[in-house]
């Protein structure tokens, strides 16, 4: 059966001097696709046809691994985008105009249409056009063939690479690390999570996939990202309010806490200072805040209970906060301090999750310390051990959960609970 897409490629001696890496990979290239030959060309000069042409293949490895994520999971319609396009590595060398556009799991092909692409002016036209949808798989496993190998021919020719290995390695180690943080063996994945751990990497990057590698399983990865990737670029077309929140994330950049759970604390104690609130919060805090730091937005992130909540900044810096839906009021409340904590941690985009990550107690003690600070508690505390009428009447004075005066008891030492 032949194969939906395929790169057939065979070594040559180059013609004439060249750079090291571009005369170590003189190939023979064959591109077919759909049962076509992409890179069917006439030989003008000679009047030849022939189905290959004669390349270095350094320039296309090379910009595999430089697009390598965007390639496979950056949708476009439109193919603009010159890193979907396989001229982007022509260096001065006849390639077909060959576009690639991603979804999910299949890659549609464009090819063509018939016509001489050899900035050196070679006399090469190529003869055909076209188009077909293959699964993106195969795709992906020829151009990582191709990348391999070239960088095989490179070692064994002893040309330099110009860190392209380098770079390659970073990738491949990235992916595994990635893999693994989801509980997986990145050297027996079935193909569905190879393809959701290296499109998550085209959607969301930093602490965001950190935290979504985190909280979700393989399953879920591509749906969580689309999720914090469309908040974020909601947030980010937004020009939200003018305001004093790129200061206060300034001011309030506090380095040093012993533990991730301090820093959260001495942030949340630092804001209630800077804004001069002391016991419980007003019941429409947001209102309040806005009132003092410039207005932030809170609003439904329609996703699965794993993400709970997340912050991103307006065009003006000031915070828009999304929250799950189906919470009660007094959860609803902590998961918006959470959000806050985490874009003040950061000054940008943060996610909160139910996983006990370093950022995540971060952000669970702003929020505890900002909605009932132990030192309120503490004036507020009976004689003797809590009972669970001592913890809901608490509650009831902070407005808060019980299980946000639990938490600070347990972690101040405040007093003894009963069992």
């Amino acid at each position: 059966m032949m194969p939906e897409f395929e790169l057939h490629f065979e070594w040559e001696e180059s013609p004439r001097s060249r750079a090291a890496e571009f005369a170590a990979t003189w190939a023979r290239l064959e591109m077919r696709a759909g049962g076509a030959t992409i890179t069917k060309v006439e030989a003008r000069r000679n009047q030849s046809v022939r189905s290959g042409i004669y390349i270095p293949l350094y320039p296309i490895a090379e910009s595999m691994v430089r697009n390598w994520w965007p390639l496979w999971e950056e949708w476009r319609s439109d193919g603009a985008d010159e890193r979907h396009r396989l001229l982007e590595a022509r260096e001065g060398f006849a390639l077909p105009d060959v576009r690639f556009y991603p979804t999910e799991t299949r890659m549609r092909i464009q090819w063509g249409p018939p016509t001489t692409h050899a900035p050196d002016g070679a006399d090469i036209l190529f003869l055909t056009q076209g188009e077909c949808q293959v699964a993106k798989e195969s795709v992906q496993a020829e151009f990582r063939r191709l990348v391999e190998g070239v960088l095989e021919r490179l070692r064994t020719r002893a040309a330099g690479d110009r860190g392209l290995q380098a770079e390659w390695d970073a990738e491949q180690r990235a992916f595994c690390e990635k893999a693994a943080r989801l509980g997986l063996d990145p050297f027996s994945l079935p193909a569905e999570a190879a393809a959701e751990v290296e499109g998550l990497s085209a959607l969301v990057a930093g602490e965001l996939a950190d935290d979504l590698y985190d909280a979700v399983s393989w399953q879920d990865l591509g749906k969580g990202g689309r999720a914090v990737r469309q908040f974020v670029g909601s947030a980010l077309a937004t020009e939200g309010a003018a305001g004093d929140w790129e200061r206060v994330v300034r001011e309030l950049a506090i380095r040093g806490a012993e533990n991730p759970w301090q820093e959260g604390h001495q942030v949340a104690g630092a804001l209630r200072a800077m804004l001069r609130w002391e016991g419980p919060l007003p019941q429409g805090f947001d209102t309040a805040l806005g009132q003092q730091l410039g207005a932030m937005s809170v609003r439904e992130f329609g996703t699965g209970r794993e993400l709970e909540a997340i912050a991103a900044p307006t065009q003006r810096g000031s915070p828009m906060i999304g929250v799950s839906g189906g919470r009660a009021e007094p959860r609803r409340r902590f998961l918006v301090c959470r959000a806050l904590g985490g874009f003040l941690a950061r000054g940008g985009a943060a996610l909160v999750t139910g996983r006990g990550t370093e950022r995540q107690r971060r952000n669970l003690a702003f929020a505890a310390e900002f909605l009932a600070p132990a030192a309120a508690i503490r004036e507020r505390l009976p004689q003797g051990r809590l009972g669970e009428e001592d913890l809901a009447e608490l509650a009831a004075t902070l407005t808060v959960s019980e299980w946000v005066i639990r938490h600070q008891v347990e972690n101040h030492g405040l007093a003894e609970i009963a069992d």
